[in-house]
């Protein structure tokens, strides 16, 4: 059964989302494999949103975190910089996107929360596959960790960049029994992407001609990633984990009703329930994977990200309003 699109959705946002399937459709897997590099990496990865669009009281500056490049949204607020601090994985399959993809949508989470937020432009497949993605944000937060050890340091991350995210805060549970270091405050999860070796489930078939991810590429992508390493590797698919360490940071999850990833997602919820991990979560029925950072595709409807904004600004928040 193929679900219609969501109540309430902007007939510009339904027509644009399936422009963008269907563009995705077209791009022949072999392509990926052999001309990624050359042809499709620098159309989508050298984006950016110019500064005019972005939210007046937010900085964007370029910097270097334990050898990876990436982007820091500061808030005008100075005691942005005491409280709390989020290390962003941005989304994309592993391959495409960059800082600059997700630069209005990072500057106006940090507008809201009045949280510093550093996106690691981490290197990428064919080239770069697994671990190396992953060990680039490891770094950053590493020494986001280590600088600042007064400050509650999050995690977080949209679709692939969720993976890596879940993968950061498990080794540093590990690395806190080892060192006794100040563990994750908290991990952030929009739409996460938490098994590659799926594309079978049922929700894969039901919203494939709602949400744009497309089954056939997507699996091509997951495979250029994990390189030599299984897809079922839960190191390659977080869901796929036994067990959540006890000293697992609290987690607050986003993602929508009418996504191809809701079924895997919902495995990692049951997953988090079992293993007593604290969680917050909210379900937005009716939209697609990663919507807050389509919002612009519809600007007459505020309302599409605001309550994410919102719940996600209490969330990172939350240590903070305890210590007062």
């Amino acid at each position: 059964m193929v679900v219609p699109p969501g109540p309430g959705l902007p007939a510009t946002f339904v027509a644009a989302i399936g422009v963008f399937r269907e563009t995705l459709r077209r791009v022949p897997p072999w392509l990926l494999f052999s001309g990624a590099d050359q042809f499709v990496k620098p159309v989508t990865n050298n984006f950016a949103f110019p500064a005019v669009t972005l939210p007046s009281r937010v900085t964007v500056q370029q910097d270097t975190v334990g050898g990876v490049p990436g982007e820091w949204h500061i808030p005008e607020d100075a005691n942005s910089h005491v409280d709390n601090l989020l290390v962003w994985a941005h989304g994309g399959g592993f391959m495409f996107c960059s800082p600059g993809t997700h630069r209005l949508f990072l500057s106006r989470v940090a507008e809201r929360s009045q949280c510093a937020i550093f996106c690691p432009n981490y290197r990428k497949p064919p080239k770069h596959p697994f671990p190396e993605p992953l060990s680039d944000v490891w770094k950053s937060y590493e020494v986001l960790r280590s600088r600042n050890t007064q400050q509650d340091v999050y995690v977080g991350g949209d679709s692939a960049g969720g993976n890596l995210a879940l993968e950061v805060a498990r080794r540093a549970c590990a690395e806190q029994v080892s060192t006794h270091l100040q563990k994750v405050a908290g991990v952030l999860l929009l739409s996460p992407w938490v098994d590659l070796a799926d594309n079978t489930s049922d929700s894969w078939f039901q919203y494939e001609e709602v949400d744009f991810l497309p089954r056939q590429q997507a699996r091509a992508v997951a495979k250029i990633y994990a390189s030599t390493w299984p897809l079922e590797d839960p190191a390659i698919s977080p869901v796929r984990h036994e067990t959540w360490p006890s000293n697992f940071p609290p987690v607050h999850l986003e993602y929508g009703g009418s996504e191809v990833f809701r079924d895997q997602i919902e495995r990692l919820v049951d997953a988090f329930r079992q293993n007593r991990v604290e969680l917050s979560m909210h379900l937005e029925e009716g939209q697609i994977h990663c919507y807050p950072l389509l919002d612009f595709l519809a600007p007459q409807v505020p309302e599409m990200s605001e309550g994410f904004l919102s719940r996600t600004a209490s969330f990172l928040n939350r240590r903070t309003f305890e210590k007062r």
